[in-house]
């Protein structure tokens, strides 16, 4: 379809959704190439501008552009600059769902992609409070707009500027969206079937997660967008339980599993130490020289999810070996863990750190036991979860323990562990619901708590569940958790309008962390959507 015929019709459509009788703002661009935002105040020829901005960009280019987004103004408001700073300022990082017109002709105007892309509120780099930026506003001003006067918050101070809010549509290659524009969900593209589009998220960040291991099996740690800068860390950890959902990603998609054996290759060669029939998993990062119970735990699930699939006698022994030094951080009578060991001489550096470990410790042996069958696993497991009932771990609302709960009551079904499951959510569904933030640990363990129902109901415990969680409610929160979460998705529609798109494009990220891409936030998306699919797309069909 030549690029004529494409905009014809990406009017058509917007006309058959909504009425364009205000100002509208075009976006054009590709993957190479950041999006240029132009304002029309006439759209009486809206076909012919937006023809003309893309034969603009195709001399500059040498391309059309395969993304043009349209946002049609459909409220303003006039308000004092003080008081929109301080709404600004006040508003979640990077949530910011409204554009500016700083004067009454419209001369200078930032639609809200522009000012969340583009950082113009941001952290300080004392207390971390947002404030508004006037070398990013004016960095942008200058690189990207014709706008060439300085911006400066004071000289808006005292006067009036236009608050407007816009309704969104994508043409995105050959497709068409339209855009949602209410609060949390605004430029979330519409889709009749979200079955099948969850499906194409997790081919595109499967694919992602997997580019980003290097030759080595390291893998690029991530990246902050909003400036095309890499993050200067790494985390073992994070590497493992990243690899994990990696293998979930391939194995879902009946892709060859190579790629996370590279990645699991690198830890046993650059991050194993083995002491007689133990091992320790340990962080060198930066000096850091520390043994991490969950960094020990993380290594087993990806050895774990990787045996599922191919036989590597290796692999289960450096595992085993592994469990048995996760023994040694565990007291043997009263179920207390140690998190942090100093590397190498295994003296003790914290003895917690944070909650989560505990749970992700138990769920490691839990997982080498549906292996190995060794019950020295499954009884430290079960004495572990017997520790986390009383002292009322629920409270946490952990997802590791979501999983590792519902994985031992199908070996091992006990009414203290379904109630203990359940009230692991059963008191967090309304915020979890109106949560802002994708937090796509949400998902994960409600996937696990729905798993657990469908178990306790197939074992006769109908009056347990009814009891304790309204299950109609809980499939509710996780509809609509599993669209939501993709507002943390680079659609083209997100992307396009940070400094280089390709990089960035179908992975998740965490936006009020600076849109912040690493590979424990693509970990996290990906293993929820994967559980999602495999427990409602069974369902659907």
């Amino acid at each position: 379809m030549d690029f004529e015929t494409k905009i014809k019709r990406l009017i058509a459509y917007i006309k058959s959704k909504i009425k364009i009788d205000n100002y509208v703002f075009v976006s054009i661009g590709g993957p190479k190439f950041k999006a240029q935002v132009k304002l029309f105040k006439k759209t009486n020829y809206l076909e012919y501008n937006i023809l003309k901005l893309g034969y603009q960009f195709k001399k500059k280019t040498g391309t059309y552009p395969i993304w043009v987004k349209v946002d049609v103004v459909q409220s303003t408001k006039k308000v004092l600059f003080k008081d929109l700073k301080i709404s600004l300022e006040k508003t979640r990082r990077n949530y910011v769902d409204f554009g500016i017109a700083f004067d009454s002709q419209w001369e200078l105007t930032l639609i809200a992609e522009e000012i969340n892309a583009n950082a113009f509120v941001r952290p300080n780099n004392t207390n971390n409070q947002l404030y508004l930026s006037e070398k990013n506003i004016n960095a942008y001003l200058v690189k990207y707009t014709k706008h060439k006067k300085v911006f400066s918050n004071d000289f808006y101070n005292g006067k009036e500027v236009i608050k407007f809010y816009t309704k969104g549509f994508m043409l995105d290659n050959d497709a068409y969206f339209e855009l949602h524009n209410n609060r949390y969900e605004k430029n979330l593209r519409k889709v009749h079937d979200l079955g099948s589009e969850i499906d194409r998220l997790i081919l595109n960040s499967t694919d992602f997660l997997q580019s980003m291991i290097l030759e080595n099996g390291k893998y690029v740690y991530g990246y902050f967008p909003h400036f095309d800068n890499e993050i200067g860390f790494y985390n073992i950890l994070r590497h493992s339980s990243s690899t994990y959902a990696l293998i979930e990603g391939l194995s879902y998609l009946g892709k060859n599993l190579d790629p996370a054996k590279k990645a699991i290759d690198y830890v046993i060669k650059h991050n194993l130490m083995e002491q007689d029939n133990r091992g320790y998993v340990y962080e060198d990062t930066n000096g850091i020289n520390e043994i991490k119970l969950g960094q020990n735990a993380s290594f087993i699930f990806a050895v774990c999810e990787y045996l599922k699939y191919q036989k590597n006698d290796l692999y289960l022994e450096k595992a085993q070996k592994v469990a048995h030094g996760i023994l040694t951080m565990i007291n043997e009578e009263t179920y207390e863990t140690t998190h942090i060991l100093n590397y190498p001489d295994l003296s003790l550096k914290e003895q917690y750190r944070i909650i989560y470990y505990d749970g992700e410790a138990a769920l490691a042996l839990l997982r080498l036991y549906q292996l190995d069958n060794n019950r020295l696993w499954l009884n430290t497991v079960e004495s572990l979860m017997n520790h986390f009932i009383d002292k009322d771990y629920w409270k946490y609302h952990d997802h590791w323990l979501g999983y590792c709960t519902n994985e031992l009551v199908q070996i091992n079904p006990q009414d203290k562990y379904f109630e203990f499951g359940i009230k692991n959510v059963n008191t967090y569904l309304d915020f979890i619901k109106q949560r802002e933030t994708t937090f796509p640990t949400y998902l994960e363990m409600l996937i696990a708590t729905y798993r657990l129902i469908q178990k306790a109901k197939d074992t006769g415990r109908e009056g347990l569940v009814a009891k304790l969680i309204d299950e109609k409610y809980l499939i509710d929160v996780i509809e609509k958790r599993a669209n939501y979460q993709r507002v943390g998705y680079f659609y083209p529609e997100v992307a396009m309008y940070f400094k280089n798109p390709a990089k960035i494009l179908g992975g998740f990220f965490i936006k009020h962390h600076g849109y912040r891409v690493r590979i424990d936030d693509i970990e996290h998306y990906l293993s929820g959507y994967v559980q999602y699919q495999k427990v409602f797309k069974s369902i659907s069909d």
